[in-house]
């Protein structure tokens, strides 16, 4: 990765990387809490986050003080194998009581998208947000060709967007300025796939195409951890 002006850390293993992006995290939350008396968590699902996950759950943190929500979620309920919630609590079981589910299975996506803004937008700017990135440059649930990333758009501001990606489950996500505006981010990757598919997103920074250049258009720049696999 060749860009100069990148926070970036480099482990040779997902093991050390995500021992060292958990002790970075606990050190950001530890801070928030002093500083402002709480704090908030955004991580994502899927496999790789796992191991970060449960070394952060290592860490001695006051998580009664520390509000953990899912960047994105799948619109299936809390005890699929596919929930992200789920995941996240079977790895850091330490957030089972203040954990924020981004899901209402009561109401309509595009509805509960509306209603959950309203419910995170308090949170907000959020302390720490650790994402992912997919093959296609997308993150959270915010997927290439969405116009809605654009920097005019009308709903680019709401705290929470539902998502119906073509041949994947419908799902909500954290939307683009949630991510943006947050106080501290983590970028996390493994393999030389996504490295290559980052480096191009950079050279362009059109968020509708590839959508993490989002966390460098505005707020701070995230810090990358990256490992061979």
């Amino acid at each position: 990765m060749g860009n100069s002006f990148l926070d970036l850390v480099r482990k040779p293993s997902l093991a050390s990387l995500s021992d060292a992006l958990a002790g970075d995290v606990a050190a950001m939350l530890r801070q928030a809490v002093e500083e402002r008396g709480r704090a908030t968590l955004a991580v994502p699902g899927g496999t790789t986050p796992r191991a970060f996950l449960a070394s952060l759950s290592h860490h001695d943190l006051p998580w009664d003080r520390i509000a953990v929500l899912p960047t994105d979620e799948r619109d299936v309920a809390a005890d699929d194998l596919r929930s992200n919630e789920r995941m996240i609590l079977e790895n850091l079981p330490g957030a089972t009581k203040s954990l924020i589910p981004l899901r209402r299975n009561d109401m309509a996506l595009e509805a509960a998208a509306v209603e959950l803004s309203r419910h995170i937008k308090p949170f907000c700017p959020l302390d720490v947000v650790v994402i992912g990135m997919g093959s296609d440059a997308h993150v959270a649930s915010l997927f290439p060709g969405d116009d809605r990333l654009a920097g005019g758009s009308a709903e680019r501001g709401q705290a929470v967007l539902a998502a119906r990606p073509t041949q994947l489950e419908p799902r909500l996500s954290l939307g683009p300025t949630a991510l943006m505006e947050a106080r501290w981010k983590a970028l996390l990757i493994a393999g030389e796939e996504k490295e290559a598919v980052l480096s191009r997103a950079l050279q362009t920074l059109d968020p509708v195409s590839q959508p993490v250049t989002l966390l460098f258009l505005e707020g701070t720049v995230p810090r990358i951890y990256w490992a061979p696999g």
